[in-house]
């Protein structure tokens, strides 16, 4: 009997491989051969640490605060602070159909939450407040310096994993997770925070 059990389990997560494989095959192909990277979730000591600079910016406002994930996936960053923190509004934006559609199930009762398929560059990020940003290097060059020139004064691009090329950030904070020196990066174009 446990052989059986053994086997179904094993059997289990080679299709749970192979559905993984042919993903990331569908969104090399359909992102322009990795114009943008496939969904990457963040993870560990680097989702932690990313949510918490977030929430010390959120929790400090008294304004409504409006939060952007460029390259949001399946909601890993937005998700929790949009149930954390109804009184502010979070949308996320990913090329990836299959992710926005999740995210999007994922977050259906939020009601401060809009999950969008739209290509990153395109989207007008001049009315955020707090701006993630988890783009590997290729699509960092693609985006970072159009976005950052286009952010508001006052507003806060949090970066985990990758640091915007030549944009020098204002904070980087350790997040070192399973054993990948890992850091986050913080810019803006003022010191104020908001």
């Amino acid at each position: 009997m446990a052989d059986i059990i053994t086997l179904t389990i094993l059997f289990l997560i080679g299709i749970m491989a192979l559905l993984i494989e042919a993903y990331l095959i569908y969104s090399v192909l359909l992102s322009r051969f990795c114009k943008y990277p496939p969904a990457f979730p963040a993870f560990g000591n680097l989702r932690a640490k990313t949510l918490a600079e977030a929430e010390k910016i959120l929790s400090q406002s008294s304004k409504s605060l409006k939060v952007v994930d460029l390259g949001c996936g399946a909601g890993g960053l937005l998700l929790p602070l949009a149930k954390k923190y109804p009184n502010h509004q979070f949308w996320g934006y990913d090329w990836d159909k299959v992710m926005v559609k999740w995210a999007g199930f994922r977050g259906r009762k939020l009601k401060n939450l809009k999950i969008i398929k739209q290509d990153i560059s395109t989207v007008d990020v001049k009315e955020f407040d707090i701006l993630f940003s988890f783009l590997d290097t290729k699509a960092l060059e693609i985006v970072s310096k159009d976005i950052f020139e286009k952010i508001s004064p006052n507003a806060i691009l949090i970066s985990p994993a990758f640091a915007l090329p030549k944009i020098k950030a204002i904070k980087e904070i350790e997040a070192k997770s399973y054993c990948l020196p890992l850091k986050i990066y913080v810019y803006s174009k003022s010191r104020n925070n908001l």
